[in-house]
């Protein structure tokens, strides 16, 4: 985010989520007033191919961590891992890893984790559509996950060798696809530095919202925020939708009963 602040020159810059610092893929960021849609954006599932290495259990769940167990000797076949997997997938509780951006207590557990106290986040719901594409490499294992928001993968990794009563981490992670967005569309920081104004898409590309087209003269009002504006769009369609004048979003409305969520002045 920072980075992308100093090569486009735009103070306001939102991410929609988080991505480990090991890790590589996509990561949707949003310019200016378009931050104000990113809960608007299709951001699930999510996509990441991973590879786990058998032997060594760290604090961080992955390859950057600390070690705090080890295992010899058997690693599991395909036939194993398949098994193991069933047990993760559906709606399940997963206990965050404890270096994660998770808060407990009002802090983060990679911080409490950092300055040495041993803090457990609470255990969440999550949800894992799939795991599939199981094969086994010469150090551990590689597979696709599909999962919703929130799913850490280093702790389906965690899980997954606890089921195999053996100690594995994440070796490498990339996420291929949050939602609406592919790693197809996205742009490396270096090749975004070399041409910023070629890699931003409009909003026009990615908001999933209904649009409903507005005159001359309620835009103008839209723009000012008055409530009367909304009048004309009537109780038969169902919120959020986006309100429109040609190619410009004037706002993000949500109803009925009509109301703003969103107003963007001159349009964008």
């Amino acid at each position: 985010v920072a980075r992308v602040r100093s090569i486009l020159g735009v103070k306001r810059v939102g991410h929609a989520g988080t991505l480990d610092p090991m890790a590589e893929g996509v990561l949707p960021l949003a310019l200016g007033q378009c931050t104000r849609l990113l809960p608007y954006l299709t951001l699930i599932p999510k996509i990441y191919f991973a590879e786990a290495q058998f032997g060594t259990l760290t604090t961080s769940g992955d390859k950057e961590g600390r070690v705090v167990g080890r295992s010899l000797g058997w690693a599991p076949g395909p036939e194993s891992l398949a098994a193991a997997s069933v047990w993760l997938q559906g709606a399940v509780w997963q206990v965050p890893p404890q270096v994660s951006a998770v808060k407990q207590g009002g802090r983060r557990s990679y911080a409490a984790a950092r300055s040495g106290q041993a803090i457990w986040p609470a255990p969440r719901r999550v949800d894992v559509g799939a795991i599939r594409d199981i094969a086994p490499t010469p150090n551990g294992w590689r597979f696709v996950a599909e999962v919703g928001s929130g799913t850490s993968i280093r702790g389906v990794v965690r899980d997954w060798a606890g089921l195999l009563g053996v100690a594995a981490h994440l070796s490498a992670l990339n996420r291929v696809r949050v939602g609406s967005f592919k790693a197809s569309f996205g742009v490396t920081l270096e090749a975004l530095s070399q041409d910023p104004a070629g890699h931003v898409a409009p909003w026009s590309e990615h908001l999933p919202l209904a649009r409903v087209p507005v005159s001359q003269k309620t835009a103008a009002d839209i723009m000012q925020g008055r409530v009367a504006a909304l009048e004309s769009l009537g109780d038969e369609s169902r919120g959020p939708v986006a309100l429109v004048r040609g190619e410009h979003l004037l706002a993000v409305v949500d109803g009925p009963p009509w109301l703003y969520q969103a107003v963007f002045g001159e349009g964008i």
